[in-house]
Parts: C-alpha cells; sequence; structure tokens
C-alpha cells in the first residue's frame, strides 16, 4: 500500500447571506441550511483530515462587513484548519479584512497564497473580478503568473496541488464558459512546467462536479454549499431547475495516487 501524505476536504461557493432566509431569482431556498449540513457532513468525517480547501464564493455580495461576520462565525463550526481564495461573489479587501481579520497593511489587491503540509505544497490563486464589474468571469494578473511561473519552474519535487475559483479550462458547455477564467490557457501552460509533481487543480464556480484531464494535468470542480446544476457536453443552459443537496470532494494523496472522492450529502 502506498504511503498516504495528505487528505483535505475540498468545499466550495457557500454564499452565505447577512439575510439567513435570502433567496435569489432562481433559487427558492436558502444556503444556511445546506452549508450546515455540509459543516456537519464534514465534521462528521471518519478519517483523518489535514485541512479543508475552500475555493471561493465565500459569501454572497457582502455589502457590509456584517456579512462576513455571520460567514466566519458559520464557517468556524469546521474543526479543520480551512484554506480560502475568494471568488467572484467576494469583495477582497473586505474578505481579507472582516472574515480573515487582516490587518490593514496587510491587505492585498489579490490574495493569494502558498503553503506546506505533511511535504506537500498547496498554492491558492484568486482569480476574481471585481463585483462591480458585469459578469461572472475571472482572470489572473500577469503578476500572478509570473509568480507561479516561478513555483512551477522551481527545482522542487514536492507534490503540487493548486486551488483557484474559477475553472481555467473550456468546458464545451457556452452558458459556462461565458463565465470561465478568461487567461487560463496562460495559467495551463504555466502548470505544465510542474506537470511531473502536479497532483492536481481545484476549482469552484459551477456547482457540479467535472474532472477535465488535458496535456496530463487533472482539473476538479466541487458542487456548491448552496445549490447544484448540471450541464451536459455543448449545452447552451443547464438542465432545468436547481438540486438541493450540498457536498464536498474528500481528495487524498498517497506516495503514487491522487484519489478524489464526490461527496453528496441528503437534502432531507
Amino acid at each position: 500500500m502506498s504511503k498516504r501524505l495528505l487528505t483535505f476536504v475540498h468545499i466550495s461557493d457557500t454564499h452565505i447571506h447577512l439575510d439567513p432566509d435570502y433567496v435569489s431569482e432562481h433559487i427558492n431556498f436558502s444556503s444556511r441550511i445546506p452549508v450546515q449540513k455540509l459543516i456537519e457532513a464534514v465534521n462528521a468525517l471518519p478519517m483523518a483530515i489535514d485541512f479543508v480547501m475552500h475555493t471561493g464564493d465565500v459569501a454572497h455580495y457582502p455589502e457590509t462587513a456584517e456579512h462576513y461576520h455571520v460567514a466566519r462565525e458559520i464557517l468556524q463550526q469546521i474543526r479543520y484548519p480551512v484554506y480560502y481564495c475568494p471568488g467572484n461573489h467576494d469583495f477582497v479587501p473586505q474578505f481579507q479584512e472582516h472574515f480573515l481579520g487582516k490587518s490593514s497593511d496587510e491587505i492585498r489587491i489579490r490574495y493569494d497564497t502558498e503553503f506546506e503540509c505533511n511535504g506537500v505544497q498547496i498554492v491558492m490563486m484568486d482569480s476574481h473580478i471585481p463585483p462591480d464589474i458585469e459578469g461572472h468571469s475571472g482572470y489572473l494578473m500577469a503578476q500572478q503568473l509570473d509568480w507561479l511561473d516561478e513555483i512551477c519552474r522551481a527545482d522542487d519535487n514536492r507534490p503540487l496541488v493548486v486551488g483557484i475559483h474559477h475553472h481555467p479550462l473550456l468546458l464545451e458547455a457556452p452558458w459556462l464558459d461565458r463565465i470561465s477564467l478568461k487567461n487560463g490557457i496562460a495559467l495551463h501552460n504555466t502548470l505544465l512546467k510542474a506537470k511531473h509533481r502536479l497532483r492536481g487543480v481545484f476549482y469552484g464556480h459551477i456547482h457540479e462536479n467535472v474532472i477535465t484531464v488535458r496535456e496530463g494535468i487533472s482539473y476538479y470542480s466541487a458542487v456548491s454549499g448552496w445549490f447544484q446544476t448540471q450541464t451536459w457536453y455543448a449545452a447552451e443552459e443547464p438542465a432545468a431547475g436547481v438540486m438541493q443537496g450540498p457536498g464536498f470532494n474528500l481528495v487524498t494523496l498517497t506516495e503514487t495516487d491522487t484519489f478524489v472522492r464526490p461527496v453528496r450529502i441528503p437534502s432531507a
């Protein structure tokens, strides 16, 4: 049996709102109950978990500091360390100040992070476009790609895991591809330089599970903590209606393999 390096939980798109009864134009149930079920399911896992990766849309258009205070109060129930990158629904300065508790001197235009766990390098990248700009797509600044390029070209044999909010590669579904990472090919080409040690790219944003493999790099999405969509190849729009039941990916890295197990939580 290959030695286990680490196990982490990948969650995304909790969309916590200040109003516990908030519903949107197309979704007729609040995110509060499914997010609570998600947290309880993660906390009840019977195996060792090293950390939780949250790939963005922590809050839902947080207009005040209180939005992030509520999100922090809810998500701090998770009994493992949680690492975050923001999504397009997050206001990034407020996310850093009011959710992460950063001082004004620590707040960055882009909240990229890098850390090590059990000999594995984890990089999380901020792909947001400010919410006051129309649309839900993402992009990476040149400085971010330069930073990642240095990581990927380094003489480093540690396994590498990357987290980001937006889907870097087109999913051949027009309605989703309009909201993709606009310079995703640049990201992919940068990651190719570390293909020999890259164990996966984990993202959210699309509220459904998709695995894409290109040139030896695997991209894994996580379902949402709020609602789910369902899309087929070449679909112009998602399947009618949205689905309840949050979920997450349970990810285990061994010396030889990467196991990604999608977990769905019943809504009832």
